[in-house]
């Protein structure tokens, strides 16, 4: 207590500018956040990095928070849960991760070639296209249900896409979805098999894949 008490008269009796200056480099010392007005978006492409990472498991408030330099009430002003944070993940997926694909083919309406080669090499070049991001979300879909049905939503979606394009070259009915399939399974197997290749070698490939993939309809 003696000791206590001499500390404080020391501070009590130091001078006023000594006591300011002390206030001051106290504060320039003192660590500070990196950003304490979040909002819903940086937390969601925050959980989206980390989900590429290291799949769901990889998702938990307390880590993020400290990654971005907040506490966890920044996450729990924005959402209720992490499940709640994790739909999101899922719809910024589902709403994101197709949208190249999408482009490419609707771009060169009614040209099947250009369609196809757009589409090929949107999954070559994988510079909106994330691969990363869909292997991550089928991952998590082997134990979810919910993650599961979008994955089988967007599956269909894009099977669809690319049956356009083959109905474009001629292709009818079955024929046609058979086509889309094998050329969308390939590029999913793809993915699956995590097959080592650079770019430059699947550019080089790349208009021997489309001849393949596109075949002869006659």
């Amino acid at each position: 207590m003696l000791y206590g008490s001499l500390n404080h008269k020391r501070t009590i009796d130091k001078p006023q500018g000594a006591l300011s200056i002390s206030l001051v480099m106290a504060r320039r010392t003192a660590p500070v956040a990196k950003n304490t007005r979040l909002d819903r978006a940086d937390w969601v492409r925050a959980a989206r990095d980390a989900f590429i990472k290291g799949g769901e498991a990889r998702v938990k408030v307390d880590p993020l928070a400290t990654e971005m330099g907040v506490t966890t009430g920044s996450f729990y002003w924005h959402f209720k849960n992490r499940q709640e944070l994790l739909a999101e993940v899922l719809a910024d997926w589902e709403a994101t991760n197709s949208a190249a694909l999408i482009d490419a083919v609707r771009t060169h309406e009614g040209d099947p070639d250009k369609q196809l080669d757009a589409l090929v090499e949107a999954w070559i070049r994988e510079s909106s296209f994330n691969p990363a991001y869909d292997s991550a979300v089928r991952d998590w879909a082997r134990s979810s249900a919910k993650a599961d049905k979008v994955v089988r939503r967007v599956d269909e979606t894009r099977i669809e896409l690319i049956q356009e394009i083959f109905k474009g070259f001629g292709y009818e009915g079955a024929h046609a979805l058979v086509r889309a399939r094998i050329a969308y399974f390939h590029q999913v197997g793809y993915y699956t098999l995590q097959i080592r290749e650079s770019r430059a070698d699947r550019l080089r490939l790349k208009n021997l894949y489309v001849a393949a993939l596109r075949g002869d309809p006659r």
